[in-house]
């Protein structure tokens, strides 16, 4: 098929390499030129707009940002021929997604929810989740192109357009409150006067075991650079978790706070497991 893909930040661009190797069309579209030079090599063109992206293409996957972005591109998107299968993978909220999927609907496209759980590695081996909301035929559709860059046993039919969206909003919502409760627990445990690695090791075994055999050495190093999900897309997702709660979450609004104070201090583009070390590194200067 000829296939349109819209957006290659670091998620985008891996799940997008999986496409040529499967006989696939690729045609790339992102948002700032210059990072298609990989797909070109491998065989993919890469466009001028969106509308040019889409023309003639048999399926549009969008992997951008969040929600702006998928509006800031959408009126673009839905020229596509009637029939085209759109795949969203961008995380959003679940109304958001209903709201894709019905002006999709409206313009005669066909709409599945599919955002994805795991990060670099993941994208770059074809193993990651994927969360798809959508009918059970519009979903027979997209399931092949959604196994080129999700394992087989991670990718399922969660519901109607919009339950991949919640499912995706839950599983980040609980990366951030781990990810801001592991640093308030390091940063009890200095102000206790307990060892930072005693502290870590004990964690490991305990509460915070897959969190901190993800991030240990990040926090080891103190070096966050090497990113596979940013802080400011944790404050992005964290930011529709509490804004499609229908009570409010208070502990993930506090979490969105922390997210936030770690953006400030210039840790944005930085892997989210910066929102730990900030905590709990925060005032070390001055307690002693």
């Amino acid at each position: 098929m000829r296939i349109a893909f819209l957006g290659l930040g670091r998620m985008g661009v891996r799940m997008a390499a999986h496409l040529p190797p499967a006989g696939h069309q690729l045609v790339v579209w992102n948002r700032t030129p210059g990072r298609a030079g990989e797909l070109l090599a491998a065989g993919a063109s890469e466009a001028g707009s969106v509308r040019a992206a889409v023309d003639g293409a048999a399926a549009v996957v969008l992997m951008l940002f969040g929600p702006d972005s998928v509006r800031e591109v959408l009126d673009d998107v839905l020229t596509a021929g009637a029939g085209t299968l759109v795949v969203n993978a961008t995380t959003v909220g679940p109304g958001d997604a209903r709201a894709f999927g019905a002006a999709c609907r409206d313009a005669g496209l066909r709409y599945v929810d599919a955002p994805v759980a795991g990060t670099l590695a993941p994208a770059a081996q074809g193993t990651l989740g994927v969360f798809a909301g959508a009918s059970q035929d519009d979903y027979t559709a997209a399931e092949p192109l959604l196994h080129l860059w999700g394992a087989p046993e991670k990718v399922r039919l969660v519901g109607d357009v919009g339950a991949g969206s919640a499912l995706k909003l839950c599983v980040n919502q609980g990366l951030g409150v781990m990810a801001a409760g592991l640093g308030e627990s390091l940063r009890l445990g200095r102000d206790l006067g307990l060892d930072r690695t005693l502290l870590l090791d004990v964690l490991g075994m305990a509460s915070y075991g897959w969190l901190l055999g993800q991030k240990r050495p990040m926090l080891e190093a103190d070096d966050y650079s090497d990113t596979t999900f940013s802080v400011d897309l944790m404050v992005k997702d964290l930011d529709l978790a509490v804004r499609a709660a229908g009570d409010d979450l208070a502990v993930t609004r506090a979490s969105l706070g922390q997210a936030r104070r770690a953006v400030a201090a210039g840790h944005s583009g930085e892997d989210y497991a910066a929102i730990t070390g900030h905590i709990a590194d925060e005032g070390e200067a001055g307690s002693h």
